[in-house]
């Protein structure tokens, strides 16, 4: 009840062309979840992802899936992408992978060599990029079934992931054996497993306030608008509803786009892998309403980047409002001061309540419309 209340006074009022913009094209947008618990149990948000790709496997739509995976290299976390080819491979890919990934370089000859048709897992960037290279090289565009974007805000570097995972090692005494960035219910809890097959958990915060403030975040990501995923056949993301925050079981919001997407969506539901509920797409705008306009506003990073000697395309031509302009201020001095041997060392030494005090400083701003 208290949730409901909540949404209603902080409901933006979104009009057609706002939808347009951020989303762009779709056909339905709706609450889901994936049926099966195990499915959930690791899952990003409601396991729908995974949910959707095991049906379109299994009705014989493709017959692999490029998903990317956590991989323990050198005492690092990385990504790999495979092609799972079974439910069982799909599902080990479970999970947000906060940590930047050669996409093209590695999933390109991965497609090449596979013998079949295949789904694609990927943020907008990549998904937009791969859409160009199928379009260009029919060997790649043949063998795309799928696609399916993840909402995305923007992506970090290694160097983020590295020093937090040498945090845990220090205090753990041991040496890392496998990592989960989020899991659990609403905003979740980072996981890490050692050798000794310990484990321990910590508030995702403990990563993610230094990923929301935008440190160590990859330069390409300033010149991104999309936050939604334009050129996927479906989009997938979590759906902040404060009236689903205390709900049992976590949910994930979808977005189909064309008709293959609806296809997919259309078959999940009728081999019951999945729960679903129709849901207006301005409601998933709203669980994304801080972040999504703040992501779209390319022009504000391309008007503050001058002050940091790097070159952003306005892509967009957003009017620019005081506190946008301060927001993508905050933005790129961050990611320049995490770019700095000095200012990787200084991030580090800032007592977590100053940290907690800008974080929400800048949400603030990103709030305001």
């Amino acid at each position: 009840m208290l949730g409901n209340i909540v949404d209603r006074l902080v409901k933006k009022e979104w009009t057609d062309d706002e939808v347009k913009k951020y989303v762009g094209d779709y056909k339905s947008s709706y609450l889901t979840y994936a049926n099966n618990p195990e499915t959930r149990s690791v899952a990003a948000s409601g396991g729908t992802t995974s949910a959707l790709l095991i049906s379109g496997l299994e009705n014989g739509d493709y017959e692999g899936v490029v998903v990317c995976k956590t991989v323990i290299v050198d005492g690092k976390v990385r990504p790999k992408f495979t092609i799972a080819t079974t439910s069982e491979e799909i599902l080990t890919a479970r999970g947000s992978k906060y940590v930047e990934t050669p996409f093209l370089r590695e999933v390109l000859p991965l497609i090449r060599g596979f013998q079949g048709r295949v789904a694609v897992v990927g943020l907008p960037c990549d998904l937009s990029g791969l859409k160009r290279r199928a379009a260009k090289d029919p060997e790649i565009g043949n063998k795309v079934a799928l696609t399916v974007a993840l909402v995305c805000g923007h992506n970090s570097r290694h160097a983020l992931i590295d020093k937090t995972t040498k945090r845990l090692e220090r205090e753990a005494g041991k040496k890392l054996a496998d990592y989960r960035f989020s899991v659990g219910h609403w905003r979740g809890r980072l996981e890490a497993e050692f050798e000794d097959g310990s484990v321990v958990s910590k508030p995702a915060k403990y990563f993610k306030d230094y990923q929301n403030l935008f440190f160590f975040s990859e330069r390409k990501c300033m010149a991104c608008h999309d936050h939604y995923g334009y050129d996927a056949d479906i989009t997938v993301g979590d759906v902040w509803l404060f009236r689903l925050k205390n709900n049992p079981i976590k949910h994930t919001g979808i977005i189909t786009r064309n008709d293959k997407g609806q296809v997919a969506y259309e078959k999940a539901l009728r081999d019951d892998i999945i729960a679903s509920d129709k849901l207006d797409v301005r409601d998933i705008m709203d669980g994304q309403s801080r972040i999504g306009p703040s992501h779209y506003n390319t022009t504000a990073r391309s008007k503050a980047s001058r002050f940091f000697k790097i070159k952003l395309k306005d892509t967009v031509g957003e009017k620019v409002s005081w506190h946008s302009y301060l927001n993508a201020y905050i933005t790129l001095a961050n990611m320049r001061l995490s770019e700095k041997g000095w200012g990787r060392k200084l991030i580090f030494k800032i007592p977590r309540p100053v940290l907690k005090f800008y974080l929400y400083f800048k949400k603030g701003l990103e709030t305001l419309r």
